[in-house]
């Protein structure tokens, strides 16, 4: 038997990183709700921003959320400013300033920005249930 004897050719690489096996990523996201529900009252002296709740915080890991107003039409605003507007604040609301949301309707959003909503009666209690799919842990 004879042994074969083994040449050394240089050879240079233009494109090393087509050569490499492909990174398999998968995104792993668990997910979980939270559930809430405000109590909007009538502003008083003491407590101007009893009618209003910040019900969406800046959360980078939310990927939804669900508005739904309970007892009363409420406005939903993007701004604390948005909800001070006399538009929101007047029986009937003819013109607000933000979304309406009649008594019972829900509205679905999906983002990371802050929510408010502003009662638009002083009659009763305005109920607002709240539900957020978040990204992450609990």
């Amino acid at each position: 038997m004879t042994a074969v004897q083994m040449e050394t050719i240089p050879v240079r690489v233009m494109n090393a990183e087509d050569l490499r096996p492909p990174v398999i990523t998968e995104e792993a996201e668990p997910e979980h709700f939270t559930c809430t529900t405000f109590v909007l009252q009538a502003a008083t002296a003491n407590n101007p921003d009893a009618n209003l709740a910040d019900v969406l915080k800046l959360d980078p890991q939310r990927k939804d959320a669900t508005i739904m107003a309970i007892d009363n039409a409420v406005v939903v605003c993007h701004t604390y400013r948005q909800t001070k507007d006399p538009a929101n604040q007047v029986a009937g609301v003819p013109f607000p300033n933000g979304s309406y949301l009649p008594a019972g309707a829900a509205i679905a959003v999906s983002g990371t920005g802050p929510l408010w909503v502003v009662a638009t009666t002083v009659a009763s209690n305005s109920r607002v249930s709240v539900a957020i799919n978040r990204r992450g842990s609990a």
